[in-house]
């Protein structure tokens, strides 16, 4: 027996699925309607023409009153659908001079060209009132004597108005322009679509070149320091540790990049002491910088949460450079401050830089956008993609102003462990966290 396989779609494809039903119902309930408000047009104009029959029959019977053919004429010279009058041998009704020559043709609400010979008029007036013929079948207009027969006298021949027939039109023409702009949106999202994926992967290749190029450099100066002082223990033992800490970065670096694209492991921490790890490694690395700038971290406990501590380091070590990117003055700051509030982790970024412009606040997250001549603007993105889709937290832009900046990082507080999880860090992270515990 075959089994039957389940489909499953992507969410970009349902989405897509999504909006194609939703154009299908628009497109379906806008036919409707306007086919609707049609049939109730048309049903007017034929009560409108049956009127005017019956009020021109009864002008004609003996005794009615003048007023009667009065009020027919005055209502044909109100409808606004074209209508032609003919005689019982569907012939058009003409319109002669004093001298009994033939000026016109009677017609309601037809345009045409009335300088033609009076034969082409005809032509063409008879060939308008065949096609309405196919379209409606002709109203007579009946005499009734005084014995009660009644003789075909007319036909009325009558079409739909110029509204109806535009109606008809409208939701085609609505139709075709929304395609257009479904057309014209879907070509300009596809291009930013691809630009940003343009910018992702030369930012990924600039970001990976980055930050391998520090500790590979390091690693070569120790090799030469080695070849030049082979004799001198101390200064090779130095150099092993040393080179121990580079290789150890360049395996944080490879975890790093290996976990992008794939579900992060995560593990139980308190996030102050991955915080923690941060600040010392910066408080050594950002005088090499050039940057003066102090970083500290304020905390009421322990926090825990549900994280994976190599791509939250790169979190907040992205925050950490473009704080200090930001920073333009001798006593520059960036705080790190942690508290637990109605069951979640709140981590706020507070630095003292020259702050962000509110014209690109709501772009900073975006691929390749960046405000620096050098920059590659994927790292504040490569943030808010770990924090948001990786670990379903919140990162925003808190406050900003010339005075400073303030980013927020949310996450949903777990409890502590019944055994703090050192293990789930990386190697300079439980140094760090050793080292606390002994000196207290």
């Amino acid at each position: 027996m075959s089994q039957l396989k389940t489909i499953r779609l992507t969410a970009s494809a349902n989405l897509k699925l999504a909006l194609v039903l939703m154009a299908l119902v628009i497109v379906g309930g806008t036919l409707l309607y306007t086919q609707r408000l049609v049939e109730r047009m048309k049903q007017s104009e034929r009560e409108t023409i049956q009127f005017y029959v019956k009020t021109f029959q009864s002008g004609m019977v003996e005794d009615a009153p003048v007023e009667m053919l009065g009020l027919a004429l005055d209502l044909v010279n109100t409808v606004e659908f074209p209508m032609i009058q003919t005689d019982a041998e569907h012939r058009l009704s003409a319109v002669t001079d004093s001298l009994g020559r033939i000026t016109k043709y009677e017609s309601i609400n037809i345009d045409y060209d009335r300088t033609l010979p009076i034969e082409e008029q005809y032509k063409f007036l008879d060939r308008r009132r065949q096609q309405m013929a196919q379209v409606y079948d002709p109203i007579p207009i009946h005499l009734i004597d005084q014995n009660g027969d009644s003789t075909v006298l007319n036909y009325v021949y009558y079409d739909d108005s110029e509204v109806i027939t535009q109606l008809r039109w409208l939701p085609y023409i609505e139709i075709l322009i929304g395609s257009m702009f479904i057309l014209v949106g879907y070509l300009s999202f596809s291009h930013i679509k691809r630009n940003e994926q343009s910018n992702i992967w030369v930012g990924m290749a600039k970001e990976t070149a980055h930050q391998l190029g520090t500790p590979l450099s390091s690693l070569l100066g120790w090799i030469e320091l080695l070849r030049l002082m082979p004799e001198d223990t101390a200064q090779v033992l130095e150099a092993a540790d040393e080179m121990e800490r580079d290789v150890e970065r360049l395996n944080k670096v490879a975890q790093r990049f290996s976990k992008i694209g794939s579900a992060a492991e995560v593990h139980t921490v308190d996030v102050n002491e991955v915080l923690r790890h941060v600040v010392g490694y910066f408080q050594r690395r950002l005088p090499h910088l050039g940057k003066r700038v102090t970083l500290d971290l304020e905390s009421s406990g322990p926090v825990y949460v549900n994280i994976n501590v190599h791509l939250f380091e790169w979190v907040f070590e992205n925050l950490v450079r473009n704080a200090a990117d930001a920073i333009d003055r001798p006593d520059g700051f960036v705080r790190f401050k942690v508290r637990e509030h109605r069951g979640h982790a709140v981590i706020d970024i507070v630095d003292n830089g020259r702050g962000i412009d509110p014209k690109i606040r709501n772009d900073i997250f975006r691929p390749g956008f960046s405000t620096k001549k050098r920059g590659w603007g994927l790292g504040l993105s490569l943030a808010r993609r770990i924090v948001e889709e990786y670990h379903k937290g919140k990162i925003t832009i808190k406050d900003s102003s010339p005075e400073g900046t303030t980013f927020r990082i949310r996450l949903d507080a777990v409890a502590a462990p019944a055994e703090a999880t050192i293990g789930a860090v990386s190697s300079d992270t439980k140094d760090a966290v050793r080292s606390e515990h002994q000196g207290r």
